[in-house]
Order: structure tokens, then C-alpha cells, then sequence
């Protein structure tokens, strides 16, 4: 049995300019769809339907195939939703040579309806042989009784046919229960569509959907309801489930095998210069399971893994791999790989951490720096005070700081910190750092202990490895020895702060604001459970961005030469 599944995206709304894509809760909205279609049982395969080559883009980005651009002639706001559709299935049957059972259209205004109620629709359909299931969703307050015209002025039932039993009926008291189409799920036999060019034929099944993920973005009111909800949690397509690249295999004889897991499609020179040595299996983003089913069926001698991935790199997931001799991170932190257990199973773990590589990438140095600049204006309170059409009505939370003559205190003057005081000093700001393990040199303040920085900052920077010493560092016992309003960075690891501790301090007002590029367990999973997101969701003190201090295009290409550096010495790209 094979299921089409058509994702139409029109890149001409008029109403929403790029409504499409428009980024809610930091995703483009098809990507919601994109996610909750690829999780499906019964879907065979999933397309979109565009006429714009920016949302086609979009689009495969998130994992969707989009085999052909929309023609002119059905890209008009006039067209009938069953033309394109009618053109996107046989276009599609032409390219990929097979025919469709059943085809399920998914417009992408409908971000909240999941999986399950794609596979549930299908199942109807299937199960009770009808042409085609429509999802809707009961009117409740809005029955159709209630409908009621003016005439001089005074109200009257929309039909004497059809009256409200009562001027105060309850909403239980309205009868029959009344429906409305919900936009968010049209499922039909291929040849219901093709043949009678209907998306409901001669018996049409309801399939009915709950209201809370009955929103159907038209306007922008739907986009912040939308947005509230998928805030709230109560969304089950996380976009990030939905980058579900293919895995592409590049086999040379008599080479060694990696595995990369890491993000290159964006440097296609470093790609193929990894397969002019190795044999590579390119998994970019895969998932752990599928990760565990490439070390059962593979031999993989090497892993490039990616810096932040959204599992452990641990006995689970390596535990049954025979060959593997090295894995290298293309990052300075490497707290996402079990050292013991690779140090036990003999496996090497290289990170850029202490290389001469690590000397000359400067994007984590550059955004410590963008952050503080962020927290002591307010940038992203005031950003979002603009979008949401307030200018300025409420200046007196804008107001920031001049940095010129306050003082920076840096714990940790590795290449971050020493880069981070080289800045701050070009802006007159006054600079300390302590660390005990680092020469630090004037014009920059040598304290003797962490608290005498403290005591002496109006801005703390963390720049510090994780390890042993350092993890649950930064606790109450620090906040309570810096400044009252002090502002706070942490660039380094969650797992330096306590983040407990750290929410108290805010709250208190301690700190004024604080900044956060990393967290605790960064793990997409568990995400709804961290505390200091939810906390920000609800303050405007704290900022939080997803560990993306080292995410340029220069650095990236700078740490994956320094691994092919070290996979080419190390393995010699051969048996």
C-alpha cells in the first residue's frame, strides 16, 4: 500500500508575507508539519508543493523532498487547492515511476496537529473503504443555532427552521453537536482525486480532532495562539525530529571507514577531501537509533561526531563496536563522550582543546562578547517589545549600561578569556581575570581568588573547562559574594553553574541579568524539564541561546580541517 502525503506551500500569502515559513517559536511553520508527516506509520512518501524556491529550500532542509517546482499557472492566489493538488500527485507518480493508493493532503497552517492524528485519519480511510476523511473539529460555542441576522436593528434566529431552543441556552443544550472543517487533515483515495478531481467524492468520513490543535493560521492573532501553545508544550512536532537526513555512503576500497555525524553539507570541499582518504558513511544529525543499527551492520574504524549531539556518545550507543579506534570531536568540550569507557575499550578521543588549531578559531570569543553586549542593553527584550508592535511604551525596561569604566571580571583566561579582556580593554572597559593555572599580563587586573573578582565586578564572565574541579562551581556561595545587580555570562558548561542557585540569585535581583549559551543537559528530551528555560519563559532577566557560541561557517571549516589533521596522522587513510 503506498500514501502520499502533499505538503502545499504557496509562496505568495498575502495576508502573512511568507506565512509559510514564518518562523514561529524559531521554526519555519511547515517544518511542524514536516515533522509530524515524517513520523508517521503509514506515509510512504512526503512531498511538498511550492512555487518558491526559498520554501523549497525550507523544506528540504527539514527533511521533505520537493522533486518539482509548481508552474506559474497554478501558483495564483485563485487557484483551486484540488488543481494543485490534482497536479502535484501525478507529477509526482511520473518522477518517482510508481502509483499512490491513497494521497493526504497536509497544509502546513495547521502546526499542531501530530502524527497520531495523521495516522488515525489514514486508518479510517483504509479500514472503512470511504473515498475520502476530513478532519474537523465541534463548533462548541459557535453552534449554528446561535446564528442570528439583524433586521432594523433587532435580532433575530438566522431561520425560523433553525432556532436556538433558548435566548440563555448552555452550550450542553445546543443539539445535534455541530462540526466544522479544521483545515488540518484532508486523506482521500488517489482516485477519488485523480479521477472525479474531489478531495471528498461521494462518501466523505468526519475525522473528528480535539480543539487545542485545531489552529489554523490565517492571521497573525492564529500565529501568537500558535506560538503560545507550542511554548507551553503542548505540541508534539519538534522540529529538530524533522532533519532526518539521508545517510550517503562513499565505499573505497582498501581505505578505512568513518563516520560522520557532524554538519558539513555547508563545506563541500572538506567533504571531499574526507573521501579522497576514507571510506565515510555521511549520517549527519542521525538519530542514536540509528546510530546503534550503523555500528551493528558497519565497520566503522573512525567517528567524526558532531560537537553537541542530542544523546551520549557512551556503552549504549558504541558498546557493540569492534573496530572503532578513534573518535574526534570537532570542538574544544568533549563532555558528550564516555572518556572511561573509550579509555577502557581502547579508543581514542581527540578534541581541538589545547591544539594549535583551537589558537586561531575565534567565534566563541566573539559571541561571549556579543552576549554581554546583548544582556546589559536588553537587545532581545527590546527586539521582542518591536515585533510585537511596542515602541518604546515601556523604555524605562530598556534602559541598559555604558561598559566604558565598569569592570569585567573573567574566571578563566584561556583563549575565550583572554580574547573576550582583549576586546573589552579596546572599549575602556576595565578588565580582571582569575586563573590560577595561566600568565596574565597587564593592562588586565591579576586577582589572587575568585572571590576578590567577585567582590570587584560589575560583569562575571565563565570561560572555564569542565572537569572534576570545576563542575557545580558557580554556586550560591559565588553569587552571594559578587555585587548587588551584578551582570553574569556563562559561555563554558551548564554543568559549571548551579542552576538553582543561579535562578535564586535572579529572582533576588543579585544578579540584574544573566546570559547563557549553555545549560544543563542540553539533550533535546530533556529540555521541558530544565529549569532555567523555564524560568526565562517567564522573565525577561535571563537569556538563553542553544550553545551556538562556536556555530560560524569559519570555525567550522577551521575544526574540521583540524580533524581530517588528525584522522589522516593518526589512521593514514589506510588499512
Amino acid at each position: 500500500m503506498e500514501i502520499l502525503a502533499v505538503i502545499q506551500a504557496r509562496g505568495g500569502s498575502k495576508g502573512i508575507p511568507k506565512k509559510n515559513i514564518y518562523p514561529i517559536s524559531g521554526y519555519p511553520l511547515i517544518s511542524y508539519t514536516i515533522v509530524a508527516a515524517m513520523k508517521s506509520q503509514l506515509i510512504s512518501d512526503l512531498i511538498v508543493s511550492t512555487d518558491s524556491d526559498e520554501i523549497a529550500d525550507v523544506a528540504r532542509t527539514y527533511g521533505a523532498k520537493v522533486p518539482f517546482i509548481r508552474p506559474d499557472h497554478l501558483a495564483g492566489d485563485k487557484v483551486l487547492s484540488v488543481d494543485s493538488l490534482h497536479h502535484a500527485v501525478l507529477e509526482t507518480e511520473k518522477i518517482y515511476s510508481k502509483k499512490y493508493d491513497y494521497v493526504i493532503e497536509l497544509p502546513c497552517v495547521s502546526p499542531l496537529r501530530d502524527h497520531h492524528d495523521i495516522d488515525d485519519a489514514l486508518n479510517k480511510l483504509i479500514q472503512n473503504e470511504s473515498d475520502s476523511v476530513i478532519s474537523v473539529v465541534n463548533t462548541g460555542e459557535k453552534h449554528p443555532v446561535r446564528l442570528k441576522k439583524i433586521i432594523n436593528e433587532e435580532i433575530h434566529d438566522i431561520t425560523e427552521e433553525f432556532p436556538e431552543p433558548g435566548q440563555n441556552s448552555r452550550r450542553q443544550d445546543l443539539s445535534p453537536p455541530s462540526f466544522i472543517r479544521n483545515g488540518a487533515i484532508y486523506a482521500m483515495r488517489r482516485d477519488t482525486l485523480i479521477n472525479d478531481k474531489s478531495r471528498h467524492g461521494k462518501r466523505s468520513l468526519a475525522f473528528v480532532m480535539q480543539e487545542e490543535k485545531s489552529v489554523n493560521i490565517d492571521t497573525v492573532e492564529d500565529l501568537k495562539i500558535a506560538e503560545f501553545k507550542i511554548n507551553n508544550g503542548d505540541c508534539n512536532n519538534n522540529p529538530w525530529e524533522a532533519k532526518n537526513y539521508e545517510i550517503e555512503k562513499v565505499i573505497k576500497k582498501q581505505k578505512n571507514t568513518l563516520l560522520v555525524t557532524t554538519p558539513i553539507h555547508f563545506l563541500p570541499e572538506v567533504k571531499s577531501d574526507l573521501t579522497k582518504y576514507f571510506s565515510c558513511i555521511f549520517a549527519p544529525e542521525a538519530k542514536k537509533e540509528t546510530l546503534i543499527e550503523l555500528f551493528k551492520n558497519e565497520s566503522i574504524d573512525a567517528w567524526l561526531c558532531s560537537p553537541c549531539p542530542k544523546y551520549q556518545i557512551n556503552e549504549e550507543v558504541i558498546g557493540k563496536v569492534k573496530n572503532l579506534k578513534m573518535i574526534v570531536t570537532p570542538s574544544t568540550g568533549s563532555n558528550h563522550i564516555d572518556h572511561d569507557f573509550c579509555k577502557k575499550n581502547k579508543i581514542e578521543v581527540h578534541s581541538l582543546k589545547d591544539t594549535d588549531f583551537v589558537s586561531n578559531i575565534y567565534a566563541s570569543s566573539e559571541y561571549a562578547f556579543t552576549l554581554m553586549l546583548s544582556v546589559v542593553r536588553n537587545l532581545p527584550k527590546a527586539s521582542k517589545s518591536a515585533l510585537s508592535y511596542k515602541w518604546r511604551e515601556v523604555e524605562d525596561e530598556f534602559r541598559g549600561i555604558e561598559l566604558i569604566d565598569k569592570k569585567l571580571g573573567i574566571i578563566g583566561y584561556g583563549r575565550i578569556g583572554s580574547n573576550v579582556a582583549r576586546y573589552a580593554n579596546a572599549m575602556g572597559i576595565s578588565v580582571g581575570a582569575f586563573d590560577p593555572y595561566k600568565e596574565i599580563d597587564s593592562p588586565v587586573i591579576k586577582y589572587s581568588s575568585h572571590l576578590d573578582l567577585l567582590k570587584n565586578s560589575d560583569i562575571v564572565l565563565i570561560a572555564v573547562h569542565l572537569d572534576s574541579s570545576t563542575e557545580n562551581m558557580v554556586d550560591s556561595s559565588w553569587f552571594n559574594s559578587m555585587k548587588d545587580g551584578v551582570f553574569f555570562i556563562n559561555v563554558s558548561r551548564g554543568e559549571i553553574v548551579v542552576e538553582e542557585d543561579l535562578i535564586h540569585a535572579l529572582e533576588s535581583r543579585k544578579i540584574k541579568s544573566a546570559g547563557l549559551d549553555v545549560i544543563r543537559n542540553e539533550i533535546s528530551s530533556e529540555l521541558k524539564s530544565s529549569k532555567v528555560i523555564n524560568y526565562a519563559k517567564d522573565n525577561d532577566n535571563l537569556v538563553i541561546t542553544p550553545h551556538i557560541a562556536g556555530l560560524t561557517v569559519d570555525s567550522e571549516r577551521k575544526a574540521a580541517e583540524f580533524s581530517l589533521d588528525i584522522l589522516r596522522k593518526s589512521l593514514k587513510g589506510n588499512k
